[in-house]
């Protein structure tokens, strides 16, 4: 090449380099926004609606230094979803390459449970570098629940029975319910965000959590701890309403549980007893010693027994009373309901239980009926005899629909034993029905031959007998 073109050479080349476009730090800077590579191995994935579908995205620069905005793109159902960028758990939107360096970064695609069968494109950008994911939904959970779990405890570790657990959406009660003996619980809610609130009564300030429920998935808020309070109790009455008859001393059970840290005393009365009346706490139900306050200590319980001594002439009703059991700090009261209904009694007799017939004829007698109770009328009220076989009974009136207190009817009884029968005496059960109340009794019934026939017998003997002595005269000597 001569002088000449090699002159001509240098001034092109020159030429180049003085444009904008061809500048080095333009190029430079071209290289560093067109040299990115994205890559991932696995770029779709089968999933169920409510699971979730990492990505892990390898990030390859070919360019110079920089830093990279990640970007992504979901269409159709997917723009709702959880969808974002994450490095060892914590979420990221940006990363910084070194020139000609690699690095990774995770996807996590968040599906909610009702998600509709189907594949969904998620589009990642990152610089000039671009990939499609595609995440395929096989199971929809459309329809279905989600599931809370946690498990409450004390400061000591020990299970927490019986503590309620609400969980609520806004200031709108959801649901509520209490720990097992082991201290869990599981409910299952509508997919939400929700406020969770444990409490239990003689534990210091309820724990608050939020919650995330997600369709046919479970959240599982772990061990909840509650702090007991210095002093409290449980008091719980068995059957706090009661019906007794008049005459009955009703009796109370209670069982008093000091769960708080420390050991207290709790001091017992009563209130609305009307007057004359008398109650009193025990330690045993056969006792008569009353008790007025009881020594519990911590994570102890003791039965007690509240008994009611009622006045003679007591009117049957409702009574409603109020039992105090106060401790240290603070006064528990429990309503008590007791209802008296008189007793039901019946007395039956007759003037007299035995009774004498010749056979063939009829015996009739009364068996007078007495209401002698308080607790009301006797209904329907029949007579059922049982006789032996063969014996014609009647009763008069058939039955009585209704005998008041002290009120007084009579069944006329018509007895007639069979003319063929041997006299004897004869055994009768006699039983009055009503429907709340039966009493039964015995009769006697003497069978006799009739008069005539002994009459009879002493005409035919005596006619015997001269037959014999006019048979001895004629053929005697002979």
């Amino acid at each position: 090449m001569n002088a000449e073109v090699k002159k001509l050479v240098v001034i092109f080349i020159l030429f180049l380099a003085s444009l904008p476009l061809f500048s080095p730090a333009a190029a430079q800077a071209e290289a560093a926004d067109t040299r990115m590579e994205i890559r991932c191995d696995f770029p779709g994935q089968m999933i169920e609606a409510g699971d979730t579908a990492v990505f892990v995205l390898t990030l390859i620069n070919h360019g110079e230094t920089a830093t990279y905005k990640l970007r992504y793109w979901a269409y159709r159902e997917a723009k709702k979803w959880d969808i974002k960028f994450e490095d060892d758990g914590s979420e990221v939107y940006r990363v910084l390459l070194p020139e000609r360096s690699t690095e990774t970064v995770t996807l996590a695609v968040e599906t909610p449970g009702d998600a509709k069968v189907g594949e969904y494109p998620i589009h990642v950008d990152i610089g000039d570098g671009d990939i499609t994911l595609y995440v395929k939904i096989t199971e929809t959970h459309k329809g279905e629940k989600g599931t809370l779990e946690l498990t409450v405890v004390d400061k000591d570790g020990e299970k927490v029975k019986g503590a309620a657990v609400s969980a609520y959406r806004g200031s709108e009660l959801v649901d509520q319910m209490m720990t097992t003996v082991e201290g869990k619980i599981s409910i299952e809610l509508p997919k939400g965000t929700y406020k969770v609130v444990v409490e239990k009564a003689g534990y210091k300030s309820e724990e608050e959590r939020e919650a995330k429920i997600r369709i046919g998935r479970t959240t599982d808020l772990g061990i909840i701890p509650l702090e007991k309070e210095l002093f409290f109790a449980d008091v719980t009455v068995k059957s706090p309403s009661k019906t007794v008859m008049v005459g009955q001393n009703p009796m109370y059970v209670f069982v008093i549980r000091s769960i708080g840290k420390c050991d207290d005393t709790y001091r017992l009365s009563i209130q609305g007893l009307p007057d004359q009346w008398y109650a009193r706490y025990k330690e045993n139900t056969a006792g008569t010693e009353e008790t007025s306050e009881i020594f519990i200590k911590s994570g102890d319980e003791k039965t007690l027994y509240l008994e009611f001594v009622l006045p003679y002439n007591v009117e049957t009703g409702a009574y409603a009373f109020t039992s105090i059991v106060e401790s240290s700090t603070a006064s528990y009261e429990q309503n008590l309901t007791l209802k008296l209904r008189g007793s039901y009694d019946m007395r039956m007799y007759s003037l007299g239980y035995r009774y004498v017939v010749n056979k063939g004829d009829t015996v009739s007698f009364g068996v007078h009926v007495s209401n002698v109770g308080s607790g009301g009328s006797l209904t329907n009220i029949s007579v059922e005899v049982k006789a032996p076989k063969g014996w014609s009974v009647d009763v008069t009136p058939k039955s009585v629909a209704s005998l008041k207190p002290e009120d007084k009817r009579t069944f006329r009884l018509k007895i007639k034993p069979p003319g063929d029968i041997v006299a004897s005496e004869y055994k009768l059960n006699v039983k009055v029905k009503s429907e709340q109340i039966e009493q039964e009794d015995e009769f006697r019934i003497e069978v006799k031959e009739r008069s005539n026939v002994a009459l009879y017998g002493v005409v035919i003997l005596v006619a015997v007998l001269f037959g014999l002595r006019y048979m001895f005269k004629k053929y005697g000597r002979r």
